[in-house]
């Protein structure tokens, strides 16, 4: 029988199996957790997964009751169903949050204006006139003062083919006082927005009422672009190996994720996608310019110069977004280099240029970004931190979901350890169990693993074991090297011990030192030695614990209670953008009020990198080598 390589993502875990193997099979295997609570039998649908390259067996009719047409095309797969008969390229989706907790802790929401850039107008309509479109401008500038205004070709050629059958009222959807997007004839049509975060791991998406600025649904999945490479250069690195196509494929496989989502949110809600007349989009430098469909290549050499800065305007049908067609989607600017319009909607999030104090603003992500300032100065650098906070690169990582080690805390005694699984309640002590057994850890278990064993003596300053402890959890894996055992295998899902390598902690290493080490060249810049205040946003920020973060020297000593975490600021400031035109105006200044400071050309950035390699950092720079 033939093997086969199955590679998951965004872990990038890759493992050998037999043909005809289920997906499902072979992840518990390779220690990847996939949900199945039905445990194989496709009654559940939780397995969902997204087959990005290779062959797999027929789809079956287990598979049709929770994937609809639109997912099919797009490679959409029940893990316990679908048996590979070639090497395959699995993408694990991100936990769907349309309806769970997690989507209450998205961002934290503070009062705002309502004032979006798409506004309903009603006017009474006469079927008996024959220029329909001028018949509704003339309205609109006789009833409500909209002097200037003109209508979308494609509503023109709607109108002249199909124009209302009977008389009355209608609602003419007019963008920024400008332009008729969409016509009603329902009074009562609610209009829809969508504000998008691309991340370079994780796309999340807001679906939201313009009038009344609510919340409708969330949604979040993994971007399929960690096909491509995990990181934002390795992203660069296959545009510039692939001219044209490299960028047109990821470009495609980022929109289809996005109407995926767009169609699950319609359907689950009972709206239609010509409801939605208005969108909004964040992203670093180099998902900005993929969404846009422009190469990111000159963001691979020095100067690392976008290819444009200021904010955009396109309608959504050349950008192929399964929305009104005639709908603008509106992109905020970029600031400059890598710090790209998710840096600038986090800005105008949480408006640290209104305060009189210093205060950090830091977006820990795959692609890490810091501001620092107050109202008279505003300084921000990009941090190449990596996707290993996120639990990429980890040998037992996974996103968080179901099944994921979200806490962990080490005994300084016995060196037992007690966690906390994502869909239990409460602690598991010792060698417990509980319902949901655990899977991998996530990105806030991970931190809190270096920390404790730190804190308990397991690893040193420089990050290497401490060899000669006696205990059974501290032993040499397959390969030789040092590992600590987090979950023996009889209390995990996969039936693997769950275990932080050496390679492990240096990742995180790498990944904290970055993000510290853009802090500090920031606060040099100004001659401060400390901070009073640090934001932390980012969906991930929530759920970090300040002590372990602090322990392992994440960013600069802050008091804890001057620490806040806020989610993800980012989406919350396209949010704003979308239902406060204002927001926009004030992404353009502040996107040219901050001055950027390219790390790479800054003299002591490698020192305070090396510095900060350091378990918690310090002064004296030291070997990473394993001692």
């Amino acid at each position: 029988m033939k093997s086969f390589k199955v590679l998951f993502l965004p872990s990038s875990k890759e493992v050998t199996a037999k043909e005809g193997s289920t997906i499902l099979d072979i992840a518990r295997e390779a220690g990847v957790y996939i949900n199945s609570q039905c445990n194989g039998r496709g009654s559940c649908g939780k397995c969902r997964v997204q087959v990005m390259e290779g062959e797999t067996g027929p789809f079956t009719h287990e598979e049709s009751d929770f994937i609809r047409n639109l997912e099919k095309g797009f490679g959409y797969r029940l893990a316990c169903k679908a048996r590979i008969a070639s090497d395959v390229k699995v993408l694990l989706p991100g936990e769907n949050v349309l309806t769970s907790k997690a989507s209450k802790k998205i961002f934290t929401k503070r009062a705002t204006s309502i004032d979006p850039a798409v506004k309903g107008y009603q006017i009474v309509f006469d079927i008996n006139t024959t220029d329909h479109a001028r018949y509704i401008i003339e309205k609109l500038r006789a009833q409500h003062g909209l002097a200037d205004i003109t209508v979308d070709p494609r509503i023109m050629q709607s109108l002249e083919k199909e124009p209302p059958k009977d008389k009355g009222r209608i609602v003419a959807f007019v963008w920024m006082g400008k332009e008729i997007v969409a016509l009603h004839q329902d009074e009562s049509v609610m209009p829809l927005g969508l504000a998008l975060d691309i991340g370079t791991t994780t796309v999340a998406l807001y679906l939201c009422d313009l009038s009344t600025g609510g919340i409708i649904a969330s949604g979040s999945v993994t971007n399929p672009q960690v096909l491509f490479g995990t990181d934002v250069m390795s992203r660069i690195e296959y545009s510039v190996a692939h001219p044209v196509e490299g960028v047109k494929r990821m470009r495609n496989e980022l929109i289809k994720a996005v109407n995926a989502l767009i169609d699950e949110m319609i359907t689950q809600n009972g709206c239609s996608p010509g409801q939605i007349v208005d969108m909004t989009v964040v992203g670093n430098t180099v998902m900005h310019h993929i969404f846009l469909g422009m190469a990111p290549d000159s963001l691979g050499l020095w100067p690392f110069e976008p290819t444009i800065r200021e904010s955009v305007n396109v309608k959504a049908h050349k950008l192929g977004i399964l929305i009104n067609p005639s709908a603008y989607v509106h992109v905020l600017p970029v600031e400059a280099g890598f710090i790209g319009a998710d840096n600038v909607g986090v800005l105008i999030s949480e408006e640290p240029y209104n305060r009189d104090d210093l205060s950090l603003t830091i977006d820990v992500g795959t692609n890490g970004e810091v501001v620092l300032g107050n109202r008279e100065t505003l300084l921000s650098c990009s941090c190449a931190t990596g996707p290993a906070l996120e639990g990429a690169h980890i040998s037992c990582g996974m996103r968080a979901a179901p099944g994921a080690i979200e806490k962990v805390r080490i005994h300084p005694d016995t060196l037992e350890v007690d966690y906390v699984v994502i869909g239990n309640k409460g602690w598991v002590r010792g060698q417990g169990r509980c319902k949901i057994l655990p899977s991998g850890v996530c990105g806030s278990g991970i931190i809190d693993t270096v920390a404790h064993l730190f804190k308990t003596g397991v690893i040193k300053t420089n990050g290497s074991f401490q060899k000669k402890l006696k205990t059974p959890r501290l032993r040499r894996g397959r390969s030789g090297a040092m590992e600590f055992v987090l979950v023996w295998r009889h209390e995990s899902a996969t039936g693997n011990d769950i275990a932080f390598t050496q390679k492990d902690i240096r990742q995180v290493q790498l990944a904290k030192a970055a993000l510290y080490g853009g802090c500090r060249v920031l606060m040099n810049h100004l001659k401060i030695g400390a901070v009073h205040r640090i934001t932390i946003s980012g969906a991930f920020g929530m759920h970090i614990d300040k002590d372990s973060a602090l322990t392992i020297g994440l960013f600069p000593w802050c008091e804890p209670a001057n620490i806040t975490m806020v989610g993800n600021a980012a989406g919350h400031g396209a949010y704003l953008a979308l239902i406060d035109k204002e927001k926009r105006e004030e992404a353009a200044r502040v996107a040219h009020m901050a001055t950027h400071v390219e790390l790479a050309m800054e003299d002591s950035f490698q020192r305070e990198f090396i510095e900060a390699l350091a378990i918690p950092c310090r002064t004296i720079p030291f070997s990473i080598a394993d001692s």
